[in-house]
């Protein structure tokens, strides 16, 4: 075992040596529609790619919270106003729980809010600016709905790499990218769909991708590629979908064992965790002293950055202090970003921002109630920490099955929650060892992996700037193919017409030749029986 260990150790000093030759190089981070969460799988990557020497830039509408000084932070003025609007205290997105109907729109609305978000970065005179005095090799952008990128991408003459930060999306497989479709046995992260779908919801499952690609590439890119030429001042500007035919990786912030295993071509590098690295840093003195006060430890309760307990119906809030009460011994820690106007117990402490990774890094956490985004999922996971999953829009519902799968959460439903529900809840998870016991498991398996997901993607990103041909070896040939011809539908409709014809052959000639046998004897009887009328 130590030799084993000795000569991956080898291997590894040799593979940085190379890979430190590679430096110097522009990169940027597109992240114009996105919530600040969406920072968390990208802000490691973004970090070391600058501590190895590259020069980055990071475009977003959110200013970093703790900014980095080796990293240009790029908030153009009119982005940010928009997106500030987006997010302000009026975006409720827990009237689309309480909608079960709502739950696709909540999709379909990012496309035009994306469209808007491009019409502003284009319209922003310091954007403008910046195009005409800045130079970059590549362009990483967050690939839900930030599309616009390849305007900015082609105007550098940039290699673009997709990152998704959440799931694998629906259209990831229509969009050229070259990973096959296995909509027969993963459920849809978009629609919600179980484990072990029957006839009906694989209907659903198999039309979704298409309907994005439709959507995609009838309106959305269409939409953004003219957006994009007006913005750069040009009279032809490269189709969009050719361009999403064009990039050079996928990054997909996933892993089979939080997740479900799926097949992926070369081009396409899974990377799922990639948030969790370094050390773990001591809380401030303030929670430390708050930590200590409780008994038994303590649960850390966050909905994200987007869902806010203040904007839930007044019963289920009651219903969440009126639990809380019932554990004196525990003390909760609670991020919102809004004052919680409940009278809370004196084991409850509210923040407007936590170290959520340090939290849940704690020796003393005895559980975390999340909405289930992706981020908080890998980070409860990595920290050994059980959940109980309030899911509420996007790819969360979807989370919260696997982990409850996995056996290292309960998943409740928030609009109908009872007290007795959540009550039922934290007492299993405080008392039955079995979802420590999973988590740990699944923590196990997250983690023993040949190369870290961020080593992962650093070595990519470097490889093709090593090698900035290898794009096109690398994706797979079914990326150029119809989406039919993918499916092998032409192929099958081909068999199962020749099928007919070679079944329908036989039973024609039996079908002749049985009518002629039957003319010729029942044509000789009807005219003998003629005769003897006659006679």
């Amino acid at each position: 075992m130590k030799l084993q260990t000795l000569i991956i150790s080898t291997f590894a000093v040799i593979g940085l040596v190379q890979i430190s030759e590679i430096n110097g190089a522009n990169i940027l981070f597109y992240m114009v529609m996105a919530s600040y969460s969406h920072r968390a799988p990208l802000q490691p990557l973004i970090d070391t790619l600058a501590e190895r020497g590259h020069n980055v830039t990071f475009l977003s509408a959110f200013p970093a919270k703790t900014p980095n000084p080796k990293v240009i932070e790029f908030n153009p003025p009119k982005v940010t106003k928009y997106m500030n609007q987006l997010m302000g205290f009026d975006f409720d997105v827990y009237k689309y729980r309480k909608d079960s109907e709502q739950i696709l729109q909540v999709w379909l609305n990012l496309p035009p809010l994306a469209v808007e978000a491009c019409e502003h970065l284009y319209s922003d005179s310091e954007v403008l600016k910046w195009l005409n005095t800045s130079t970059f090799d590549i362009v990483v952008m967050d690939s839900l709905y930030n599309e616009c990128a390849y305007g900015v991408a082609y105007h550098f003459k940039a290699k673009i790499i997709p990152f998704g930060t959440a799931l694998q999306y629906p259209w990831f497989g229509e969009a050229h990218f070259g990973i096959p479709d296995e909509t027969s046995s993963i459920p849809d992260g978009m629609t919600h769909m179980p484990p072990n779908m029957n006839f009906f919801q694989r209907i659903v499952t198999a039309l979704t991708p298409l309907m994005w690609k439709a959507y995609r590439e009838l309106w959305i890119l269409p939409k953004l590629e003219e957006i994009s030429r007006k913005g750069l001042g040009l009279k032809e500007i490269p189709r969009f979908v050719d361009m999403d035919a064009n990039t050079s990786l996928v990054f997909v912030n996933s892993h089979w064992v939080t997740e479900y295993p799926r097949s992926y071509p070369p081009n396409v590098v899974p990377v799922g965790g990639i948030a969790w690295h370094g050390k773990v840093k001591p809380l401030p003195k303030k929670l430390e002293d708050f930590i200590n006060k409780g008994k038994n430890g303590f649960i850390l309760v966050s909905f994200g950055t987007v869902a806010e307990f203040t904007r839930f119906d007044p019963h289920i809030r009651k219903a969440f202090v009126n639990t809380i009460i019932k554990f004196p011994n525990i003390q909760f820690i609670w991020k919102s970003t809004f004052p919680i106007e409940e009278i809370l117990p004196e084991n409850v402490i509210v923040e407007k921002w936590l170290p959520q990774k340090d939290v849940l890094a704690h020796p003393k956490i005895r559980a975390f109630i999340t909405h289930g985004g992706l981020g908080s999922i890998y980070e409860s996971v990595l920290s050994k920490v059980p959940m109980i999953c309030f899911p509420i829009l996007a790819e969360q519902e979807h989370n919260a099955i696997s982990m409850m799968e996995k056996g290292f959460g309960i998943k409740l439903e928030l609009v109908t929650l009872k007290e007795e529900e959540l009550t039922d809840a934290l007492s299993q998870v405080l008392t039955n060892e079995s979802y420590k016991r999973n988590v740990e498991k699944v923590a196990r398996l997250f983690t023993d992996r040949p190369i870290s997901p961020l080593d992962t993607a650093v070595w990519w990103i470097e490889f093709l700037l090593r090698n900035p041909d290898s794009a096109e070896l690398l994706r797979p040939l079914s990326a150029r193919q119809s989406w039919w011809v993918r499916r092998q539908l032409d192929v099958w409709a081909f068999v199962f017409i020749v099928a007919i014809v070679i079944i329908s052959i036989p039973l024609l000639i039996v079908y002749s030749v049985s009518k002629f046998i039957l003319k010729k004897v029942f044509g000789s009887s009807n005219k003998a029986k003629a005769k003897l009328k006659v006679n």
